[in-house]
């Protein structure tokens, strides 16, 4: 009588035989690409609908100014006469950048004047393209 371990049941041999024609043929190599892009489109452009407060003392040392809107994202960025402006994004809807004298220096503005400030919505992370800029409003500098 044979023994089992000198003769292999036949699944063996067949399993075997099909790993080593599937290794052979090259089936090991993957040649599939995939996107895992989650973006559905361009980004929705960002509505700005108030400014608070809506004026500012020039000769204030900071005054905290908070933009109010929708479809605000972490890539938002306050303008300031279409400079960008440190920006700290609060939520979809609110943004906030503190307005110093180093502003005015800077980005210009002084006492009787106003600026234009609006919102720009760059690409994401993920890839997806910019969703332009807001509508502008104006800020007046007392």
């Amino acid at each position: 009588m044979p023994s089992r371990l000198v003769r292999p049941y036949p699944w063996v041999r067949i399993s075997f035989l099909v790993v080593l024609a599937l290794l052979v043929s090259g089936w090991g190599t993957c040649n599939v690409m995939v996107d895992f892009n989650s973006c559905q489109g361009v980004q929705p452009m960002a509505q700005l609908t108030s400014l608070s407060p809506g004026a500012i003392p020039g000769n204030s040392d900071s005054a905290l100014l908070t933009l109010n809107g929708s479809d605000f994202t972490p890539q938002s960025q306050i303008l300031w006469d279409s400079s960008a402006l440190p920006t700290v994004f609060m939520d979809s809807h609110h943004l906030q950048t503190t307005i110093t004298q180093q502003t005015f220096a800077d980005f210009g503005g002084s006492s009787g004047s106003s600026v234009q400030i609006s919102v720009r919505t760059v690409g994401s992370a993920t890839g997806c393209p910019p969703g332009g800029n807001s509508a502008t409003l104006v800020l007046v500098i007392n």
